[in-house]
């Protein structure tokens, strides 16, 4: 059956109203309460066995995935005794005390269950260059570690052992309602009437400090902005011997005034005159790994585009290398004198050409 149908609440329900519906659904189903139903431990351990999946984030998320959770505790029903009925302490004593002693049985152990560290998410900003070849960061980073004092379980042992507080050393506890009397183990001690262990001082039984480290992390080659360098185990230690969270880089790359990255490609402008645009030429063009230099064939516009395979960024993972692509801008000198004015003109008369030609064809209806 589906556990969230067993506990009568819906998939998106808050961890308090799992709760909430696991101590009434408990009061109904269990054993102490319907005696000579040989099918009530059966029932009641199925509910218990939902709610450990459904108070349980990483099981839950697990479960609500269509995975099989890792493990289901087996549930145990703590045995609640009748001890029969006590007519002479009916008018000193109220019967208050049946449901706090019922939902004791009902709800977990006293033991704080384990949670996993949060992650945590730092930025790191790198230069282009160091994007290009990988760099090394000095990261400083402020975190929950381990309580070295309890090793992260957040209870230190007791030496001697001391008188249980709750049930006053006597590893029964007693509750009334009307006139009948009912026991059960206290569940603080165990039924051992001794406590063995309390909160660790240090952490106050959470088990884990706050504390200020240095790392030093290799950023890989590629990365670029958006990057996330994920470094596992280094977040946020977890509540009582939990396992800790991840910490993650989000790398920013200082921009460049030449190149521009789009993905693993490179793009970048190089002018040319206008004597080699027209006629042709080689030129020299920077590449992060030095310079390379292209032939520019004759009558080369501005805007026409050349491509230089695996001239671009690294690829994260070492899976080669993008693109880098050169846009042409032809220079246009400025002429100020009659000399040139001349020039330009004989060069018209022996090339001539309208480069509004289309435009005009455009207009026409």
């Amino acid at each position: 059956m589906d556990l969230y149908d067993l506990l009568g609440v819906r998939p998106a329900a808050s961890l308090a109203e799992i709760r909430r519906a696991f101590q009434k659904m408990s009061r109904q189903v269990h054993p102490a309460l319907n005696p000579g139903d040989p099918t009530a431990a059966g029932r009641y351990a199925a509910v218990t066995s939902a709610f450990e999946v459904l108070s349980d984030p990483e099981r839950r998320a697990a479960y609500d995935r269509g995975d099989a959770p890792a493990h289901v505790v087996s549930a145990t029903v703590t045995e609640v005794v009748f001890e029969g009925f006590d007519f002479s302490a009916a008018e000193r004593q109220p019967p208050a005390n049946f449901r706090d002693i019922f939902d004791s049985v009902t709800s977990p152990g006293v033991r704080p269950a384990s949670v996993r560290g949060e992650d945590l998410e730092q930025v790191a900003r790198i230069t282009f260059e160091e994007s290009m070849h990988g760099a090394r960061r000095r990261v400083h980073v402020v975190r929950h570690d381990r309580c070295p004092t309890c090793d992260g379980g957040g209870l230190v042992s007791l030496s001697p052992p001391l008188p249980c507080a709750r049930c006053g050393g006597a590893g029964q506890l007693k509750a009334r309602r009307g006139h009948m009397v009912f026991s059960r183990s206290c569940r603080d001690c165990g039924g051992r009437g001794a406590t063995t262990e309390r909160p660790c001082p240090r952490c106050a039984g959470e088990g884990r400090l706050i504390q200020s480290e240095w790392l030093d992390v290799d950023i890989p080659a590629g990365a670029g902005n958006g990057t996330h360098v994920r470094l596992p185990g280094l977040g946020n230690a977890g509540r009582t011997s939990g396992p800790p969270g991840d910490l993650t880089l989000l790398i920013e790359v200082e921009p460049h005034p030449f190149y521009r990255r789009e993905g693993d490609d490179l793009h970048c402008t190089v002018p040319v005159t206008v004597l080699e645009a027209g006629g042709g030429a080689h030129v020299e063009v920077p590449t992060p790994d030095g310079a390379v230099t292209i032939e520019i064939p004759a009558g080369t516009q501005t805007g026409q585009r050349f491509r230089l395979r695996k001239r671009g960024a690294p690829r994260l993972g070492g899976k080669g290398r993008g693109d880098l692509f050169v846009d042409v801008r032809v220079v246009i000198p400025t002429v100020t004198d009659q000399r040139g004015r001349a020039l330009l003109e004989e060069l018209g008369r022996l090339y001539p050409a309208d480069p509004r030609k289309e435009m005009a064809h455009g207009t026409k209806s």
